[in-house]
């Protein structure tokens, strides 16, 4: 069962923080091969990594939201006093049913927050930053010292143009904040694929099979979840389902991580900024020189230092 994430209006540009040599990663990508003997005939393409929600080295990223969205489960099921329950509108059996099967999807819920989920989740994400120079993103992503952000053009991405496979929750979605319960649109969401579920004129069985499907969409309302003690990121998530495709795998000192590759024209690329830091007049120059030997030309003469200090 799928149902349509609310999307908000996309901003001209967003900003992927990394460090140095996330930048060449992401920019230094093959297009089209050069000819040979002819220099500056190949040309480059961006080429982001959208790590699998379930195996981010913070999981609260995931977590958060998915604990959110199980107290919401939990308040249809047993509403709280004075409240009345979508599930009042159905026959006492069917009612009965699909209180079992809402119960099966809490417990998968739970596996899930205690590690205890044995499947793969099908649910990549890449952050991003309506900000180009936000102290608490290069501390984060930046390294510390001699971070950069990536400016994006969101028109250039796939899956994010209000189509019907953006509404179901693929490509650019803005994160909520919220502390302690669902609130605003993403309410709304959940509230939509609750309702769903509990007026659809019969009840899935709670296979194994069935409520992971559930679990995946239940996911892609998570990853667009944050603590409100985050709120000035300013971030938005491009979420990659990826079913049809297996993963590509990274290794971390800490171990595996799936990933899908998000590949993007060349236009795609806006320009950048530099972080703080003691060498920061140098990158600048380099990142410059860098945009223009791969062929962001355009990008290359949007290149600005962070007005924080550094410290």
């Amino acid at each position: 069962m799928t149902t349509a994430q609310v999307t908000s209006p996309l901003p001209e540009t967003l900003w992927h923080y990394t460090d140095a040599a996330g930048l060449i990663g992401i920019l230094s990508n093959e297009d089209v091969a050069p000819t040979p003997g002819v220099v500056g005939s190949g040309t480059f393409k961006p080429i982001l990594w959208a790590s699998a929600a379930q195996f981010l080295n913070d999981r609260r990223e995931l977590v958060h939201g998915l604990e959110l969205v199980k107290g919401h489960i939990e308040e249809v099921i047993d509403p709280p006093t004075g409240t009345i329950s979508p599930l009042g509108t159905v026959t006492p059996t069917l009612m009965n049913a699909k209180k079992d099967f809402l119960r099966e999807l809490c417990r998968a819920i739970d596996a899930v927050i205690e590690r205890r989920y044995e499947a793969y989740i099908h649910c990549c994400t890449i952050s991003f930053s309506e900000d180009p120079d936000v102290l608490s993103q290069w501390r984060a992503y930046g390294g510390g010292l001699g971070g950069f952000s990536i400016g994006f053009n969101t028109s250039q991405f796939p899956h994010s143009d209000g189509s019907r496979a953006h509404v179901g929750g693929l490509g650019l979605h803005k994160v909520s904040y919220t502390s302690d319960a669902l609130e605003g649109e993403l309410l709304k969401a959940v509230k939509g694929y609750i309702d769903q579920l509990l007026l659809s004129p019969d009840t899935p069985k709670p296979t194994r099979t069935r409520v992971h499907r559930e679990m995946q969409s239940l996911a892609f309302f998570a990853a667009s979840v944050k603590h409100k003690g985050f709120e000035e990121e300013r971030e938005w998530r491009f979420i990659e389902p990826g079913f049809f495709n297996p993963p590509e795998f990274r290794a971390t000192p800490s171990g595996l991580i799936p990933y899908r590759k998000i590949e993007l024209p060349a236009s795609a690329v806006t320009g950048a900024w530099v972080g703080p830091g003691p060498n920061q007049y140098e990158n600048y120059v380099a990142v410059q020189s860098l945009l223009h030997r791969l062929g962001y030309l355009a990008a290359s003469y949007n290149v600005h230092c962070s007005e924080t200090p550094f410290r």
